[in-house]
């Protein structure tokens, strides 16, 4: 029986025990990130103080500072409250359990359906400030927390949004059924890549 905090999940383990399959033509996947949002004069000012922040800090902020300091105002300017059919959570507990299967953790930011408590998960989003390659695996974690959304989840066949952040870069993807696939790294100290990333999270809205 695979037990494990969302934390110490492997991306490679979870393919594994849940029979998954990472494509490189999820059509889900690229209806997402063709999407577009107009960029007004002032979301355009924030957006290039954003980016200048980002390019001085980057480097030595921690997990929490670059939450606060650079997520948490990405996420303002998009504005996930303007909507009552869904709200954006933070640090909510899921669980999966199963005969083969026992998940649990604290998801760092998930927009859902809920007012205080979120009923149904549509996109998730992790950050860590650490590059690839050290003791924790972003991709494994967020995946873990998607698959056990999926598991909860009334509608199973809708596809789930994620993405998660490695210091100044930002990966997206996808989990519809048994497939998945991630984006390569958009790098958001390039003022064109953040904008970019601006839309592919304002199109989230239109999709859930």
């Amino acid at each position: 029986m695979l037990k494990k905090s969302f934390e110490k999940c492997l991306w490679e383990e979870l393919v594994r025990t849940f029979g998954l399959e990472k494509v490189k033509d999820l059509q889900a996947l690229t209806v997402w990130l063709q999407g577009e949002a107009v960029i007004d004069t002032n979301i355009a000012k924030n957006l290039q103080r954003l980016n200048t922040l980002l390019i001085d800090n980057f480097w030595n902020w921690n997990e929490d500072e670059l939450k606060m300091q650079f997520i948490s105002p990405l996420l303002y300017l998009v504005d996930y409250n303007d909507n009552a059919k869904y709200h954006p959570f933070s640090q909510r507990y899921l669980q999966m359990r199963t005969e083969e299967v026992e998940l649990s953790g604290f998801v760092e930011w998930i927009l859902a359906t809920g007012i205080q408590v979120p009923r149904e998960p549509f996109f998730f989003l992790h950050e860590y400030k650490k590059e690839q390659g050290t003791d924790s695996d972003p991709l494994g974690q967020i995946l873990a927390s998607m698959l056990t959304a999926q598991y909860l989840n009334e509608h199973k066949e809708k596809p789930l949004y994620g993405c998660y952040v490695v210091g100044k870069d930002w990966y997206f993807m996808v989990l519809e059924g048994k497939k998945f696939q991630t984006t390569l790294a958009y790098n958001v100290t390039e003022l064109d890549k953040l904008e970019k990333v601006f839309q592919i999270l304002t199109h989230i809205k239109e999709l859930v």
